[in-house]
């Protein structure tokens, strides 16, 4: 094996890990605050009756909670990873919404992590699941 071959696949081992880091990392997050707000529901729910969408209470804490938790799972496994970013987009929008807002329940902290979280996923959504994904793994062997 040359040297040439030898860093060609250097460099698709780090391209592949650091994707796979990332949407490892994109997952949990969505995960953990999808478990939060199963665990924070009332606090969700003065949000959104803070907001226009008081007739719409009860199916937004519902989309966003079970969007946070389906959608990280299927992001860290990488499988419909595409699909479950497009869910996850407009709610990391109205994140950003609220956390600007005078009335936000967040601080700083929830404001940067919104912004990193909404970052992610828009690489997420254009680089793909990667190699390292179930996404992957079913186009090369069930299709």
């Amino acid at each position: 094996m040359g040297i040439t071959q030898y860093i060609h696949q250097s460099n698709d081992f780090r391209y592949t890990f650091f994707n796979l880091a990332l949407r490892l990392v994109t997952g949990l997050l969505l995960l953990l605050k999808g478990i939060y707000f199963v665990s924070h529901s009332q606090q969700l729910e003065a949000i959104i009756m803070s907001s226009n969408a008081r007739p719409a209470v009860t199916f937004l804490v519902g989309y966003i909670t079970f969007a946070h938790l389906f959608g990280g799972a299927f992001i860290m496994l990488g499988l419909l990873t595409r699909f479950a970013v497009i869910l996850q987009i407009p709610i990391l929008i109205g994140a950003l919404y609220f956390n600007l807002t005078p009335n936000a329940f967040g601080t700083g902290g929830e404001l940067l992590l919104s912004i990193v979280v909404l970052v992610l996923l828009i690489y997420v959504l254009l680089y793909g699941s990667g190699h390292v994904s179930m996404d992957d793994y079913l186009k090369k062997h069930l299709l």
